[in-house]
């Protein structure tokens, strides 16, 4: 294919097609679409494709650009590598580079992409020679011009961003791993005389410091010292990266980086005030990186005098900023629709079973609690995920700031070194809450909450007069220092409630400050009400359930009001603020008619007021599904149209999924649509228990096509983790509540898609595993022996190596034990005569889990085991300490219920009694605590 040659009249029809799809008609656009659609049928279509981008002088530079777009998208497709042989591709590679040589930006730019793009799909084993001549093309010893010199390393430098990990491995055909000479050779670059050849230089470096790879680090010490050279350069992309890679390298190898850290450190707090923004930015990011290092607080103490009022000053709006906010003060915006603009993406959140909880039926949603959403959340300095959105947003940006992230370093140096930061930083923040000028005032409300922890620790004396105040800028005359408060009063809500709590000299604060927040709620301003009503979410969730409860009617009447006013984007946080006050009061919300008929009827409204494509529905449903979990019998009138409503959008989604598989022209449906349909569909089972079979027949019998289970079916085989996740926390439910009528008749496919789900279980699938592992043990419960034993031998080695995995998250293992100990229940002698291998894992997997229905069923199952083959444990050290493991566990179970606590008697006689005067000995392996309740409750 590389000798492959133009037809001169396709090429020329073709042409004209793309200049068609981007006529301003619609008419002659639709047209040259649909043709453009036949094309695409072509063999030679990307060739020629290739062919306009690069070479093509004819054309104009829109239709280069669009036929380069139109390329790479065709990369990226789903399976396009199918029908194809490698040699297809000679053409395109050897002609791509070419685009290189055009000294226009857009068709360079276009040109990198598509490189990249290519690249992602060959792999290095199939276009090693791209890296080798991107790197020639960039090094201006082969005295090519200045502007291909840079074209060329940007084109690298995509490639390292998209393909770092690839990069660092070896080769299939060679063994060769391409870091070892792609570092040396970039290294070089730093040379170059050209600012943006040694700035991408550095960019692509950067790329593969976080790896730890050798290739890497036995250059870090080269690298430090031609980063310490290009510091002082004028260009500013070169000294953002500069910052950004101390920051890279102070990360992964502090011990390279702590002998020059005095320097870098003065170097990044003096860089902080650049009149480049994005320079500054990245110094901030330093002193960020620096607070979160694992470097001792001792190194890093000396300088927080100068470090501490620098990151001050940058938590206060600049003037530009500061003008800009004024404006937008002055014209109160809460009846003004939002644009899609200014929504930000919404994602659902997905249901994973967590048994460490407690709630046997009520999955949990992942993420963190969410108190401290908000300011400056979009920076996450561990492996957690935080659940909600970015609540506090700036006026003026949702992004990530200079000030979020002074705000941020605040916060951590203050968690690390309280008493040190609290020195320095308290006097100047008293000082500027008096300030005539808000900007000053709001900058230092801001920090009080980012040193919220170290306050309440070490400096509560002063929160006494730090709360009045703040509900006193809560009518503050500048919206944005109303904002603040809120958030900061929502930072301190875990110290007003605990007064509360422990009936405090201080607990007369609660009420005032809870009611200013809520009358902030229904401001005329919606940063206002957005700030307040995640505010509100945060006090519900850290006050009492009884004082949540004597607060439901204001709160509903508060919540109705807000529908009433709110806009598209803070109805999402009325949903959450909602959800956390059901979840909160749970079946109490039943006692009172009135309660539930003040809630409902306006989220029922919004429900019918958007389509099903709205992704406005997805916070919606997600609350709707806690109402009704909740309300249980109390939502049964409003059931069957919500059931039928979420199972059409079900269904719709999974039809286009599966004509998108054999159509590349028709967009993939979004999974969250399936995922909160689940997840509502979830919410009514648990709501209305044993009743919903009835629903969900009845929906079948009229229409066959909305079979719950065998949507569920389709679901499981779903190639998106949150898709399958959300489908597996419904089996479960379906198996507590219906399992007989809905769930059994599927039991073989339901038992080999979740062996299935086991077996191919990696990193990002955990919760997906969680919950299937869980849904087994759920649907175990109901089965007896006869109906389990033919699964036994699939089910058996899959659980006790899921339980002895060391590559899956606490909550899988868990489940995992739970699920043997439920099959143990009937099928005891499954696993007995495994029982030396896996019970030590067991115990140690069950003993702190909470004292729920799950765990009393999995003893039983565990105590049946046991029982069947007591000296299963082994005769030897290890299996005396595994047995002396188990019965310390028990002695754990500190309400293990009647008919589990004879079964513990019972089995512990019969080992007294079977040990004789070994009983003694081991014995002599529990503490004292553990023998006393050996002694006094059981009797042994």
């Amino acid at each position: 294919m590389a000798n492959w040659l133009i037809n001169p009249s396709s090429l020329d029809q073709l042409r004209k097609i793309l200049a068609g799809s981007l006529s301003k008609n619609s008419s002659e656009r639709s047209l040259a679409n649909e043709a453009l659609k036949q094309a695409q049928l072509d063999r030679d279509f990307d060739n020629y494709l290739v062919h306009i981008l690069v070479e093509d002088e004819v054309s104009s530079i829109e239709v280069r650009a669009g036929a380069g777009l139109l390329l790479k998208n065709n990369f990226l497709k789903r399976n396009y590598l199918d029908s194809k042989s490698l040699d297809f591709f000679d053409y395109i590679k050897k002609t791509i580079l070419k685009g290189l040589f055009v000294n226009i930006t857009l068709i360079k730019n276009i040109t990198g992409n598509v490189i990249t793009a290519l690249f992602s799909i060959l792999t290095i084993n199939n276009w090693p020679q791209v890296l080798i001549d991107l790197l020639n093309l960039a090094d201006p010893s082969n005295n090519q011009p200045i502007y291909v010199q840079e074209n060329s390393i940007s084109a690298f430098l995509k490639i390292c961003e998209d393909s770092a990990t690839i990069l660092e491995k070896p080769m299939k055909n060679t063994n060769e791993i391409p870091l070892d000479f792609i570092i040396p050779r970039v290294l070089s670059l730093l040379s170059s005389s050209s600012n943006k050849v040694r700035a991408d230089s550095i960019s692509c470096i950067n790329q593969f410091v976080l790896l730890g790879n050798s290739s890497v680090s036995n250059h870090l010490e080269l690298y430090l010292s031609k980063l310490f050279n290009l510091a002082s350069q004028s260009d500013s992309n070169i000294r953002k990266n500069v910052c950004s890679a101390f920051s890279l390298i102070l990360d992964s190898r502090p011990d390279i980086l702590s002998p020059h850290l005095e320097g870098v450190t003065n170097y990044c707090l003096h860089t902080i005030n650049d009149s480049n923004y994005d320079v500054s930015l990245e110094a901030c990011e330093f002193l960020l990186c620096l607070a979160t290092s694992s470097l001792p607080p001792a190194v890093i103490e000396p300088f927080l005098p100068n470090m501490l009022p620098i990151l001050l000053a940058k938590m206060v709006y600049s003037p530009d900023e500061i003008l800009d906010l004024q404006a937008l003060d002055s014209n109160n915006d809460s009846n003004v629709q939002d644009k899609d603009e200014d929504i930000k993406p919404l994602n659902a959140r997905n249901k994973t079973h967590k048994q460490a909880n407690g709630n046997r039926s009520q999955a949990t949603f992942d993420g963190d609690d969410t108190e401290d959403e908000g300011y400056y959340d979009d920076y996450d300095d561990d492996d957690d995920d935080d659940e909600g959105i970015d609540d506090e947003d700036d006026q003026l940006s949702s992004n990530w700031t200079l000030r979020k992230c002074a705000a941020a370093t605040l916060d951590l140096l203050a968690n690390c070194m309280a008493e040190s930061v609290l020195k320095i930083t308290l006097p100047i923040l008293k000082e500027r809450l008096t300030s005539n000028e808000w900007p000053i005032r709001e900058a230092a409300i801001l920090a009080f909450g980012a040193i919220k922890e170290a306050a309440i620790e070490h400096s509560n004396h002063e929160l006494p007069a730090l709360i009045p105040y703040l509900v006193d800028t809560l009518q503050d005359l500048n919206s944005s220092v109303r904002q603040i408060s809120c958030w900061t009063l929502s930072r301190y809500s875990t110290w007003i409630c605990s007064e509360v709590h422990k009936n405090g000299q201080f607990a007369s604060y609660f009420l005032p400050t809870f009611q200013a927040i809520m009358a902030c709620g229904l401001d005329k301003k919606k940063i206002v009400q957005e700030s307040a009503c995640t505010a509100i979410a945060n006090f519900i969730t850290n006050a009492d359930l009884s004082f949540v409860f004597q607060l439901a009617e204001p709160l509903l009447k508060f919540f109705t009001q807000c529908f009433e006013q709110y806009q598209r984007k803070n109805l999402v946080i009325l949903y959450d603020a909602v959800q956390t006050f059901v979840d909160k009061i749970g079946y109490h919300l039943t006692e009172k008619p009135e309660y539930y008929n003040t809630l409902l009827p306006p989220l029922l409204k919004k429900w019918e007021e958007l389509d099903d494509e709205d992704k406005g529905l997805w916070p919606l449903l997600e609350c709707l599904s806690s109402v009704a979990a909740t309300l249980g019998e109390a939502f049964a009138p409003f059931a069957l149209p919500v059931y039928q409503r979420s199972i059409k959008i079900l269904l719709n989604c999974i039809k286009i999924d599966r004509l998108s598989q054999n159509d590349p022209r028709i967009e993939l449906p979004e999974s969250d649509f399936m995922v909160t349909a689940m997840d509502l569909i979830d919410g009514l089972i648990q709501g209305l228990g044993s009743h919903s079979a009835d629903l969900i027949q009845q929906q079948k019998l009229d229409n066959p096509e909305t079979n719950l289970m065998e949507l569920l079916l389709i679901c499981f085989e779903n190639p998106i983790n949150e898709v399958r996740q959300s489908a597996y926390a419904l089996l479960g439910d379906l198996a507590i509540f219906v399992f007989r009528p809905i769930v059994f008749p599927y039991l073989n496919s339901l038992i080999s898609l979740i062996g299935k789900e086991i077996v191919q279980r990696n990193a990002l699938s955990n919760a997906v595993c969680n919950n299937a592992t869980w849904s087994l043990g759920e649907m175990a419960l109901k089965l007896n022996e006869e109906e389990l034993k033919p699964y036994l031998d699939q089910l058996v080695p899959l659980l006790l190596s899921l339980l002895k995995s060391n590559q899956v998250q606490t909550t899988v293992l868990e489940n995992a034990a739970i699920t043997i100990g439920r099959i143990g229940i009937c099928c005891p002698s499954a696993f007995a005569p495994f029982l030396s291998s896996f019970i030590l894992e067991w115990t140690t997997h069950m003993k702190y889990l909470e004292e729920n229905s799950e765990k009393e069923s999995s003893f039983k199952g565990i105590c049946n085991i046991i029982s069947l083959n007591p000296t299963g444990f082994g005769n030897s050290p290890q299996g005396n300490s595994n047995l002396a493991i188990f019965i310390d566990c028990i002695t754990t179970y500190s309400q293990p219920g009647e008919e589990l606590g004879n079964i513990f008697h019972k089995l512990l006689a019969g080992y007294r009694d079977m040990l004789g005067n070994e009983w003694n000995t081991l014995l002599s392996r529990l503490d004292f605590e553990s023998q006393q309740v050996l002694h006094n409750t059981y009797n042994v």
